[in-house]
């Protein structure tokens, strides 16, 4: 078994341990990351979280976000700090809005060392990731919270790369959460994405 699928098996255990909700799965394919990272002046301008861009609409699939923002203007939002978000019928994300909603999140995460990263979330209702210009996860319809496909990436060069996510939630209640796995991962529960490699 080679190391990206030893990885794969790793990921996919430790999100099935990590909740009852139904794990959904799908073959995955690493996408391989060989672009040049972020130079180090920069990253020193950057501010913390995933800069956001609201869209108001009920959305039915995350390929109508993306056409909705071809000829909408969005709003903006206060950045998002840390994706964990489990919020029931309260507002989603920062955008102080219930249902019917929207968002792009755009920035850059932080690789700190060459190797495989598997990539996942929880999402009430679509959500979709995109590394490097590369979609790596999407679960991109109406659906309870569940979680979707594992992502996977080979990263080449450590450094700051550019993500983005688009995410909507239709109506009654709301769940975005985002899991990693790193190269150095040994076991255990898949952990959230932590703040601090989030930046814009």
């Amino acid at each position: 078994m080679s190391k990206l699928s030893k990885g794969l098996a790793r990921a996919l255990a430790s999100l099935a341990g990590a909740a009852s909700i139904s794990l959904w799965l799908g073959a995955a394919q690493a996408q391989i990351i060989d672009g040049k990272p972020l130079d180090d002046a920069a990253v020193s301008q950057m501010k913390p979280g995933l800069a956001v861009i609201y869209f108001s609409h009920f959305f039915r699939h995350i390929d109508e976000l993306v056409e909705w923002e071809s000829y909408k203007e969005g709003k903006p939002g206060d950045p998002i700090t840390e994706i964990n978000y489990d919020v029931g019928e309260g507002a989603v994300l920062t955008s102080g809005i219930k249902n019917g909603i929207g968002a792009r999140m755009d920035g850059y995460i932080f690789f700190e060392k060459a190797g495989d990263y598997a990539f996942a979330f929880e999402s009430n209702d679509g959500i979709r990731l995109e590394i490097d210009g590369q979609m790596v996860v999407e679960d991109p319809d109406v659906h309870g919270d569940r979680f979707s496909d594992i992502g996977m990436i080979l990263v080449q060069q450590p450094g700051w790369y550019p993500i983005r996510m688009r995410y909507f939630e239709r109506k009654n209640t709301s769940t975005l959460r985002f899991y990693w796995q790193t190269p150095d991962f040994e076991g255990g529960t898949m952990p959230l994405v932590p703040g601090e490699v989030l930046k814009h």
